[in-house]
């Protein structure tokens, strides 16, 4: 069964990780996947991967920071497939340093890349969806959730994953009326390249395929269509 066939899907930060695991899961579904970041080798090793499977993927190399290089990958987008049916913001960026000592250029590009890019492509679909109705699934962290444990040194990473468990239920209020749902997956500690270089002493036996899963079920309104605003806080199997 193709549950998404003909739907259409952006993955930011689609090259790796969580991003590429998200690409095959709605791939498998049917759907037609374009998977972007900054990295062109791993999204061109993605797609050469999802289409080898036998599924349809294409690649949009794109800085989610860049107001004008999002609006011209919409723009592409809605010239190349017509429409935009499922929107995942993925792409982050993770620096560590002690709060006092940051240097806000960091902080700044780190929001940028974050929040502000999340921003950008939700806006972007909002305007391809309001017709047709769609999804948007927003990555958060449980670091973005009241009441679980931070560690010191990601101050700047913590306030954008709140930032983005704001974003998803403002956004779920503005998407109502068009049948845009917009949720969210806030992962624990997950076996990324990511983690690895942040916290290379954290082990966990959570992948990115079990939270594309996570993803994909948001992503398919025949299981997930009577939900919007929600947050899924994920606890790894440490």
């Amino acid at each position: 069964m193709q549950p998404l066939k003909n739907q259409v899907a952006l993955i930011t930060g689609g090259g790796r990780g969580i991003g590429a695991a998200t690409a095959e899961a709605l791939a498998r579904k049917g759907a037609q996947v374009i998977v972007a970041s900054r990295t062109e080798a791993e999204l061109t090793a993605t797609v050469a991967a999802l289409r080898a499977a036998g599924l349809k993927a294409s690649l949009i190399v794109l800085d989610v920071a860049d107001d004008a290089a999002v609006a011209a990958a919409f723009s592409r987008i809605a010239r190349e497939w017509g429409r935009l049916d499922i929107l995942v913001n993925n792409a982050a960026i993770l620096l560590r340093g002690p709060f006092a000592e940051i240097a806000m250029s960091d902080w700044d590009r780190l929001l940028a890349v974050n929040l502000r890019g999340a921003v950008l492509c939700a806006r972007q679909a909002f305007r391809l969806m309001r017709d047709s109705g769609g999804s948007i699934v927003n990555v958060s962290s449980l670091g973005g959730l009241p009441g679980t444990d931070k560690f010191p040194g990601y101050a700047a990473y913590t306030v954008s994953k709140f930032a983005i468990t704001g974003l998803t239920e403002a956004l779920a209020a503005e998407g109502r009326e068009y049948n845009i749902r917009v949720n969210g997956v806030a992962p624990g500690a997950v076996d990324t390249v990511m983690l690895r270089q942040a916290a290379p002493h954290l082990r966990t036996r959570t992948g990115p395929a079990d939270i594309a899963k996570v993803i994909a079920f948001l992503c398919d309104p025949a299981e997930s269509g009577c939900m919007t605003g929600a947050m899924l806080a994920i606890n790894s199997n440490q």
